[in-house]
């Protein structure tokens, strides 16, 4: 059996990462919603960045919205996943997971300036936002540390 690819192995790396980031951000923003009394809420507000306004305004769970809104997380959480592993790769370091964390608490920080500019219903101030910018902040953290676990556990 042939020996697999720098590139197979730097794609299945990153979206083992990205499956664990996703897993932290699944639990942040699940409790996130259970606290606010609206569960799937969070879920369906990152369905508006595809949906448009047919994800607005729905509070709680609808089956096309709900899950898009989980399947737009998961498959940016694994596209970021395997960018880090390609700049992990790129890197050579003794220390991944620290250089996995730092790029992914900047592309959080940015994407969440981001978010609060063009996605007031997913990031502002309630009822309109899902999220308050403090609990956006925390799921930049969370994702971060997701990413660079992750990234430890590929390896």
């Amino acid at each position: 059996m042939p020996l697999p690819s720098q590139v197979g192995v730097t794609l299945r790396r990153g979206a083992r990462g990205g499956a664990v980031a996703a897993a932290a951000v699944y639990g942040a923003l699940l409790g996130f919603g259970v606290r606010g009394g609206m569960t799937a809420r969070p879920f369906n507000a990152f369905a508006a960045l595809l949906l448009g306004n047919r994800a607005r305004g729905v509070w709680a769970f609808d089956a096309p919205v709900s899950l898009t809104g989980i399947a737009v997380l998961l498959l940016g959480c694994v596209f970021g996943g395997v960018l880090l592993g390609a700049i992990s790769t790129l890197v050579r370091t003794t220390r991944p997971r620290l250089i996995a964390f730092l790029v992914a608490l900047v592309t959080g920080g940015a994407a969440l300036a981001m978010l609060v500019i063009r996605a007031p219903d997913l990031i502002g101030v309630a009822p309109v936002g899902a999220l308050s910018l403090g609990q956006g902040i925390v799921l930049a953290v969370v994702a971060s540390v997701g990413f660079a676990s992750g990234m430890g556990l590929a390896r």
